[in-house]
């Protein structure tokens, strides 16, 4: 082998593996893409049943600026919940807006005393 063909043979590999790694991301990044919406869609089934049974919910929710912190909100829905964003009346009778894609844990506990968990 020549010192011309190595170079060239590093270049065709170096192409190759960049166009199987763009191929690559971009079909898990749909993947991704569709468990986030299918978990987003779960957590929106679980609050809406929570808000027609009058239950309490628990909601662990993302920090907006530092994605290793959560917080913990309890309190009530109120009877209509929205597709993007949620607003939760604590027990302290504050309402705090919440967006579904924040939010982690759902935890609920009906005026019957079941309790049912859902998280990503």
């Amino acid at each position: 082998m020549t010192k011309n063909e190595k170079p060239k043979k590093n270049l065709i590999k170096l192409f190759s593996n960049s166009s199987y790694r763009f191929i690559s991301d971009f079909l898990n990044d749909s993947a991704e893409k569709r468990a986030q919406e299918q978990a987003n869609e779960n957590i929106f089934l679980k609050l809406k049943m929570a808000a027609l049974q009058n239950s309490l919910v628990v909601i662990q929710v993302q920090d907006e600026k530092d994605e290793e912190k959560f917080q913990t909100i309890s309190g009530w829905l109120p009877k209509v919940v929205t597709n993007d964003s949620i607003v939760i009346r604590t027990q302290e009778n504050q309402l705090v807006m919440l967006t579904i894609d924040r939010i982690k844990k759902v935890t609920t506990l009906s005026p019957s005393g079941d309790q049912e968990s859902i998280s990503r």
